[in-house]
């Protein structure tokens, strides 16, 4: 401590003035402090980074994972369907593309909906349905159709979407004349069903679209059409209208035997699918379950072996030969010895 010394203020005043103690140059930055300010800047960018995940978890109104939809609803996934890799090409990738997951799947769905089926009195019969459009409600149901029609299964395709008709346009079919002919008389189930190719399948295409489609869709001559389908072929498939736009679905859920939900990741709005499920359950309609669709494209390498190309799987049968025959000859060779 430094000894006292006096000073006179501005009137003369004396000031004492005491040094407490020495003034020094620090060896180190008083401000800022660098260590502090980059853990707190730490703390702070991984505080926001997580608001921010939380933020977009609580905000984000899309089904992203199969545990949203089972957040929603505990209904059963009945096919995880994939993406297409060439939808102008593989629409109809069960016959386009026969050996790859996206065909498996669906004939994955047929077995499940084929057990599903014996519970639904003998009508043999289900709509595909969504929540809103453009959810792959139509794919879904001619590949399911084709999936059906593969063991000599005699199948019926309906598009019974008279609104928005699109199976002829996909399938490159007449549509013209289909379900609304039948409805007015004007021809036979024989005349207006189209034979899909060398196969089992025959398409109903909506025909021309008329002003009142729930009214012809409730009216006693499509529960006559239906209970004929239904006699005259194994499976009847029925493409239906969104369930949030229109309350067609609710009226043919009475000619069907059960309702297979279609469900597109990282489209469906968690909303509306609860919207839909709430307006069927309202007039105490189940669904059958859900075909999740819009899955990404790849595979584990455990089905890659199951699911080649016809040519690869020529392939591994010529190798599995040749395998054999080398074991075998090893065999004998080990037996000669002994």
């Amino acid at each position: 401590m430094g000894g006292p010394f006096t000073s006179l203020g501005p009137s003369g005043t004396r000031i004492n003035v005491i040094t407490v103690s020495p003034a020094g140059v620090p060896g180190t930055p008083v401000s800022p402090n660098t260590s502090m300010n980059l853990l707190l800047a730490l703390l702070a960018g991984m505080g926001l980074g997580v608001g921010m995940i939380l933020l977009q978890h609580f905000l984000d109104t899309r089904i992203r994972s199969e545990a949203h939809l089972s957040a929603i609803s505990h209904l059963p996934v009945l096919a995880r369907l994939r993406q297409i890799r060439d939808p102008q090409t593989q629409s109809l990738v069960v016959e386009s593309a026969p050996h790859t997951l996206a065909a498996e799947e669906f004939r994955r769905l047929r077995t499940n909906l084929q057990f599903i089926d014996v519970t639904t009195d003998g009508k043999h019969s289900f709509q595909v349905t969504s929540a809103m459009p453009g959810e792959g409600k139509t794919l879904t149901s001619i590949n399911l159709a084709l999936a059906m029609a593969e063991g000599g299964t005699r199948v019926l395709l309906v598009d019974c979407d008279m609104r928005r008709p699109s199976v002829a346009k996909l399938m490159g079919l007449e549509g013209s004349v289909g379900l609304t002919t039948l409805l007015l008389r004007r021809a036979s189930l024989e005349d207006v069903a189209q034979q899909w190719r060398d196969t089992t399948l025959d398409v109903l295409p909506a025909g021309s679209l008329p002003p009142n489609p729930g009214e012809l869709i409730a009216s006693d001559a499509m529960e006559m059409l239906f209970d004929q389908f239904t006699s005259s072929y194994d499976f009847v498939i029925v493409d239906a209208p969104p369930v949030n736009p229109v309350t067609d679905p609710v009226l043919i859920n009475r000619l069907v035997g059960g309702i297979l939900m279609v469900v597109r990741l990282n489209q469906t709005g968690k909303r509306e699918l609860t919207q839909a499920l709430r307006s069927l359950a309202t007039v105490d309609i189940k669904v059958s379950g859900f075909a999740l669709n819009g899955l990404p494209n790849e595979g584990s390498d455990y089905y890659g072996h199951y699911h080649t190309e016809p040519g690869e799987q020529a392939n591994g049968r010529s190798r599995k030969r040749r395998a054999s025959r080398s074991t075998s000859k090893r065999t004998s060779s080990h037996v000669d010895a002994a």
